[in-house]
C-alpha cells in the first residue's frame, strides 16, 4: 500500500524503489519500523482491498452476457464479424 501511495501512475516496483529517497534502507524504516506512523492505515487500506477484490475474469465467465462477448475467444469456429484479418507474410493478422 505504501507503494500504491507514493508511486507514480503505471511505475514499476523496480524503478520506484531505486528512485525512492532514502533506498531500500529508507522502505525497510518505513514498513518494519513503522517510521511513519503509518502502518495501521496502510493495513486497513489493505484490508479493504482484500475484502472488495473482485476477479473480473471470473466474473465474465460466471455471466452468461458478459461472457458472449468472448465468443471469438474460446475455441467458437464461427467467424467474428467485428474482427477483419489481413494476410502479411504469409500469415493471417487483425488488421
Amino acid at each position: 500500500m505504501f507503494y500504491v501511495r507514493t508511486a507514480d501512475r503505471l511505475q514499476r516496483t523496480s524503478v520506484w524503489r531505486e528512485n525512492l529517497d532514502g533506498g531500500l534502507e529508507y522502505l525497510k524504516e518505513v514498513i518494519l519500523e513503522d517510521s511513519l506512523g503509518i502502518n495501521d492505515e496502510l493495513e486497513r487500506q489493505m484490508q479493504t482491498v482484500v475484502d472488495t477484490y473482485q476477479c473480473e475474469w471470473a466474473d465474465a465467465i460466471s455471466d452468461p452476457e458478459k461472457l458472449k462477448r468472448f465468443r471469438s475467444f474460446v475455441n467458437d469456429d464461427r467467424p467474428d464479424p467485428s474482427i477483419i484479418m489481413t494476410s502479411e507474410r504469409g500469415q493471417l493478422r487483425p488488421a
